[in-house]
């Protein structure tokens, strides 16, 4: 029954990330930046701006306060993050995206083992897309411990 909530939420998920790529591949930045917040407030209740100001194992915290909820609270806020990254290279905001990308790839990473395996599968390609734009950052020991988890 859970794995079953967890493939509806993730259902969810995917159809919130449609509709904020529309706008997006639209050109409604401004308005994908306020829905983007406005969802990290309902999941997480921070703003964009102030979760990518905390370090992963602070947001992990965060996280684990949610109980039963934080595998889908976690890859939700993870592909916001990713979208967030985007709009960030765009502006060309190094700092920004950096930030929602490693935050990202924690959260992918610690998912992981909870998904099933079509999931799995899914996540894993996005977090070898991370790591190739992580940098220097993969050797951080945070990271590198999640790399070698996740058998990246």
């Amino acid at each position: 029954m859970a794995r079953d909530y967890i493939m509806r939420m993730v259902e969810q998920i995917a159809a919130m990330l449609s509709t904020l790529l529309a706008k997006r591949e639209a050109g409604c930045n401004i308005e994908v930046e306020k829905e983007l917040d406005g969802h990290c407030l309902r999941t997480i209740g921070l703003s964009l701006e102030r979760l990518k100001k905390l370090s992963p194992e602070a947001v992990a915290q965060l996280l684990n306060e949610a109980g039963p909820l934080r595998p889908v609270r976690a890859i939700t806020l993870a592909e916001l993050l990713l979208v967030d990254a985007e709009l960030a290279d765009e502006k060309q905001d190094e700092s920004g995206a950096a930030a929602s990308r490693v935050h990202a790839f924690c959260l992918l990473a610690d998912s992981l083992p909870i998904l099933n395996s079509e999931d799995q599968t899914v996540y894993r390609e996005k977090l070898k897309a991370l790591t190739d734009k992580l940098g220097d950052l993969k050797t951080h020991p945070y990271i590198a411990e999640r790399l070698g988890n996740a058998g990246l």
